[in-house]
């Protein structure tokens, strides 16, 4: 029996031998894992740093472009105001043309029963243009 269980002790002591490289040799792996992902975290840090600066600059140019775009618009208004203005004015110039035209029109046509050289065309003819330049210098002071 003594035989037996110093056998038993022998047989234990290298089952815990073989347990303990066994272990020695996970740490050993996880001490490298460890080492590589410290490297990787201080490298991600310079990284996070050199992109968080171009960040910042490219924020700052955002702004500086937003602020020139904002600012160009704007002199646009007074030119889109223009072009506004002068659509108003053509609507009422074209407006007191065509007033202009039917009254000329209807005009004619009750003078249709008299001759072609009789005074009344002519002067309807007459009124007709004064009153067209009438209406184009009040669409020029417009």
């Amino acid at each position: 029996m003594d035989l037996l269980m110093q056998i038993s002790i022998a047989v234990i002591a290298i089952a815990f031998l073989v347990l303990l490289y066994s272990l020695i040799q996970t740490l050993k792996v996880l001490r490298g894992a460890l080492d590589e992902m410290r490297q990787t975290v201080g490298s991600l840090r310079t990284e996070v740093t050199q992109i968080s600066v171009e960040v910042k600059e490219a924020i700052h140019n955002t702004n500086a472009m937003t602020l020139d775009v904002r600012t160009k618009l704007s002199s646009l208004d007074v030119l889109f105001a223009s072009v506004n203005d002068l659509g108003h004015a053509l609507h009422s110039f074209t407006g007191a043309a065509k007033e202009s035209a039917a009254s000329v029109v209807a005009s004619i046509k009750g003078h249709n029963n008299k001759p072609v050289g009789e005074p009344g065309l002519i002067s309807t003819v007459y009124d007709g243009v004064i009153s067209t330049i009438r209406v184009w210098n009040k669409v020029k002071k417009i």
